[in-house]
């Protein structure tokens, strides 16, 4: 037992310390899911307290993506292969759109395993938790194959596994889980670069496709910037550079190659999509300079989930936070950069990570030129390379503990922006400075005073960063999750084929959990003419009448939803008069403060001819398996052919 865990306990430290995290999960039976803000903010839920006083509280308000978008949509899919089918149509939200070609479906994503051994909610709360395992240890054996020592990489792991960027998104079941892959990459990449093994550069063909299935492939850019980075510093001033770089390129090619099934149809959907017309808005876009001071103090522009934000854009932009003890324990190193490759690395990433994310020329000059559709996407998430190479360059700071003066680098980010919150009368600022500024008084204690016993570090890194987590991070009884009631068992028992609109009553996408099918919905990437037909359903009647991701319909009198088979409206009891004035509706069903209309004129029939694009989808797929099959051949002879080569 002495010799397993003196050879495994970074691991098991590891395990403890995500465990810990998700104390509640395990303890309680409580599932990392925004559930309150379903039950707890809209009707029919809201009728009921669900056992609570006063209703359900609700945490955390600016997750709505999670329930209405993430868990709907991947899980549907999830269930799709359960029943042996292939997930490539969902016909629940807006009329029927791609699934598999949908990115952040993420049917194939190699946890969703988990789905064939736990029921659906059990399996979401362990995926969201692994999420953060695997970015602990991936992070761990890069740091470990850079010669820092296991306690310094165990403390690297952590940092980046529980950093801004991966608790943000840690709920969005894909963000975290990609992101996890970055620092694999680069361990597979620096291994294939020293030592040209015939199995890293397999390995690495299989980790880029983990990148595309996973659900969020924009990462899939920022492991570029950063695999570009280790291969400039790597092969630098190097000989024998070619060769390496020859197949480097290769593995990842034939990555993207095994990738195909999940590429071709998410790029034949897209370019057919609606998000060809909605550019993301540059105030958006881009993360405001004074947002700086999140990365060491991330609620000082208070916090969503405590009601006080009052910082620009929203909590989700908070994603560079990595706390005072990490930044302060990277800056320690910066002394090494021209002896250290690997720390030279880590700031030449730091440099890359935040001019991507502020907006400097090079990032507007992306986000506008629309490489790689960043010009619909938001360019601060980079700050996930930030993360990262601030965990990095801690865990060689931990190791070694040098030019401690540079504390006064926190200080002073600290204390400007102190006399700014206190300039203009800002007390939650104030207030939320100080905790970072208790956390930097201690790091400077343990460094000056103790730095025999340096590991207290960690500890406080922890604490700090757990802090910061836990009060964004919402858990929910499983009851809660997407519970009946009558109505929605009403509109589940109504004969198909028959469609529902209920935006005014239940959020778009909600019903998709109880396999009700609707006109309306929310996706980031679905078929123009969809969202073009839903523009013309509502004219000039609302604010609904553009090209945009969310599907609302405003007008419920036009006579477009008649001939798109939409036989039920959901409303609140209050407005029922003036929708029986004309004759077109009945009630249907009533429970509470909520009624359901039957639409009279309702026909069954395809309102849109969406034919053409499951045909181009299912098509793209299909060519995706070729060349995946192709790609894989390709693989093995490139790997017989090193093989024999070595020998």
């Amino acid at each position: 037992m002495k010799d397993l865990i003196k050879k495994f306990w970074p691991y098991f430290s590891i395990a403890f310390v995500v465990i810990l995290f998700f104390w509640k999960f395990f303890v309680k039976g409580l599932i990392p899911f925004p559930g309150d803000f379903v039950v707890g903010v809209y009707y029919p839920w809201l009728d009921y307290k669900w056992g609570y006083d006063v209703g359900v509280p609700v945490k955390n308000p600016i997750m709505a993506d999670v329930p209405s978008f993430i868990y709907p949509m991947q899980t549907y899919a999830v269930e799709t292969l359960k029943k042996g089918q292939l997930p490539l149509w969902n016909p629940l939200i807006l009329g029927g759109v791609p699934l598999l070609a949908n990115f952040q479906s993420a049917p194939f994503s190699p946890t969703n395993s988990i789905y064939f051994i736990f029921d659906k909610v059990t399996a979401w709360g362990i995926q969201v938790i692994l999420q953060h395992f695997l970015a602990a240890l991936f992070a761990y054996f890069l740091l470990r194959h850079w010669k820092v020592s296991k306690l310094g990489s165990v403390f690297g792991g952590i940092v980046y596994a529980f950093s801004g960027y991966n608790l943000i998104w840690s709920q969005w079941n894909g963000h975290a889980l990609t992101a996890s892959f970055i620092p694999l990459s680069l361990f597979l990449v620096d291994k294939w670069l020293l030592e040209s093994r015939w199995y890293w550069g397999l390995s690495l063909s299989v980790v880029i496709l983990m990148f595309f299935i996973s659900g969020y492939p924009q990462t899939i850019i920022y492991m570029g910037v950063a695999v570009s980075i280790l291969w400039l510093v790597r092969v630098w001033r190097e000989k024998r550079w070619f060769g390496k770089t020859f197949f480097l390129a290769v593995f990842l090619i034939l990555g993207v190659g095994l990738a195909s099934p999940q590429i071709l149809p998410g790029w034949d959907l897209l370019k057919n999509s609606q998000r060809v017309a909605e550019l993301h808005p540059y105030e958006w876009a881009f993360l405001p300079w004074r947002k700086f001071v999140t990365f060491l103090a991330p609620d000082f522009y208070g916090n969503h989930a405590t009601g006080n934000y009052w910082g620009p854009q929203d909590y989700t932009s908070n994603t560079g936070f990595v706390g005072v003890v990490a930044f302060s324990l990277a800056l320690f190193v910066l002394h090494q950069i021209r002896k250290s490759k690997e720390v030279l690395f880590g700031v030449l990433l730091v440099v890359f990570a935040l001019v991507l994310a502020f907006p400097t020329p090079v990032s507007i000059f992306l986000w506008k030129s629309g490489i790689f559709g960043l010009n619909a996407a938001s360019a601060h998430r980079s700050l996930i390379l930030w993360n990262l190479a601030i965990a990095i360059l801690a865990g060689f700071g931990f190791d070694k503990i040098k030019n401690k003066y540079l504390l006064v680098t926190p200080l002073i980010i600290l204390a400007g922006f102190g006399i700014y919150a206190f300039k203009i009368h800002q007390i939650v600022g104030l207030r939320n400075l100080i905790l970072p500024s208790l956390v930097l008084v201690s790091m400077a204690f343990i460094v000056f005073i103790l730095p025999k016993i340096k590991y207290l570090i960690i500890p406080l890194a922890i604490l700090e960063l757990f802090y910061f987590s836990w009060k964004f991070t919402p858990f929910s009884p499983r009851e809660l999750i997407f519970p009946e009631t009558p109505v929605i068992t009403f509109l589940k028992s109504r004969e198909k084929p028959s469609r529902v609109v209920a935006d005014r009553v239940i959020p778009i996408n909600f019903l998709m959990n109880y396999g009700i099918e609707t006109l309306e919905g929310y996706d980031a990437v679905y078929p123009r003419n969809i969202s073009e037909y839903i523009a013309k359903i509502n004219g000039s009647f609302g604010s609904f009448n553009s090209i945009r991701r969310y599907g609302i319909i405003d007008n419920y009198e036009s006579p477009l939803l008649d001939s798109a088979n939409v036989k039920y409206l959901v409303i609140k009891a209050e407005d029922v008069d003036k929708y029986l004035k004309n004759g077109k509706f009945k009630i249907a069903f009533k429970d509470k403060s909520v009624v359901v209309l039957e639409n009279k004129n309702a026909r069954s029939e395809v309102f849109v001819d969406n034919e053409e694009i499951y045909i181009s989808t299912t098509k793209a797929f299909y060519n995706g398996i070729k060349i995946s099959a192709a790609s894989l051949v390709l693989l093995l002879l490139v790997v017989l052919k090193l093989r024999k080569g070595r020998k």
